[in-house]
Parts: structure tokens; sequence; C-alpha cells
């Protein structure tokens, strides 16, 4: 399952998610590596990348942060029955050197258990998401990943997919910043 919604919030929603996020004084983590882990394959496509999280809720430590209220209500547009989330968080990812439209963070999957995700695109930008044919298998990982969609970041759209499909994003090259925020949700 992989599903491209536009428009997935109301409009006044959008802004106010768009505003809050890029404020100046909304409090951003560098990580080193916005995914972790290691390398699955050798392919010059994958790269790992700096960016910033900001961590709202997730399962084992509760609420943890004061914009909670600001999100904590995505699940409800979601067009499939969950039941809360594992963890609830937004990335900003930022132009790298040497990065070009093809290059893409590591695939991976943020947690090896069944779930669903919902990636929302608080901003337009460049910065795809891929998403690859390949899934998450504990007694197998991949040797080779293939491209089955790319998802340009564009305001308000929302991709739903099987927390266990692998994917990956691109850096932003022509804007400054790409705003997403990712639910893990429970199934």
């Amino acid at each position: 399952m992989l599903e491209v919604i536009d428009n997935f919030l109301p409009q006044s929603y959008q802004d106010e998610i768009e505003q809050t996020v890029s404020r100046h004084d909304f409090p951003w983590y560098y990580q080193p590596n916005i995914t972790t882990g290691k390398p699955k394959v050798q392919d010059n496509r994958f790269m790992y990348s700096h960016g910033f999280t900001h961590q709202f809720y997730h399962q084992e430590h509760g609420v943890q942060s004061a914009f909670w209220g600001l999100v904590q209500n995505l699940q409800h547009f979601v067009p499939h029955n969950t039941m809360g989330y594992y963890r609830l968080k937004a990335n900003l990812t930022v132009p790298v050197t040497g990065w070009s439209n093809d290059t893409v963070q590591e695939p991976h999957v943020d947690m090896p258990i069944p779930h669903l995700v919902c990636l929302y695109y608080a901003n337009d930008s460049d910065g795809d998401t891929f998403f690859f044919d390949q899934t998450f298998n504990e007694k197998a990982e991949p040797d080779e990943f293939t491209v089955l969609k790319r998802v340009t970041p564009k305001k308000g759209r929302a991709v739903i997919f099987d927390g266990l499909r692998y994917h990956g994003s691109n850096n932003p090259i022509e804007t400054q910043a790409r705003f997403i925020i990712n639910a893990g949700l429970i199934i």
C-alpha cells in the first residue's frame, strides 16, 4: 500500500503547521545522521545526511514536546484504522554539498515491526521521498533496491504507506529547507 493524498489537512491547519515548524524559535535538534543503521548495499545513489529532528511523542516516553497539541490529531485524518502513535516527529533537511536529484538517504524502515506510516509535507520543497519495491524481512536484507515511486514534497500532501516498505529521502537542492512530519502508527 502506498497512497498519496493532496490537501490531507484543511488549509488553515496546513498553514499553522508550516508557520510553526519554520519559526526561528522552534526547537530543532541536530542529528549527524537522519537515518541510522549499517549500509545495506554498496550503491552510489545512497548516502547519509545530517539534519534536524523534533520529537513530539514516543510510545516509550510519552509526550516529549510543548508543541504536541499542534500535531496530536494528525492520525484522525489517516483514512485507515489505527490505534495511536508509536512515534511522531518532525524532520528538517537542508541542502548538502555533493547531493544531486538522484541521491537518496540510505533506504530504511523506521521500525522493524508492522506499522503504518504517514509522511506529511509541511512545505513546498524539492527533495523527493523515494519508495522502494523491497520490504523489510528480518531474516534477509535486500542486496539491491529498485525505486517503486518518488513523491515530491508539496505543502499539505501526505503519503500513507506500509511501515515495512524501505524508503529514503533526498535533501533539497533548490530550496533552503524541507519540513516533514513523520507519524509511525499502531495498526
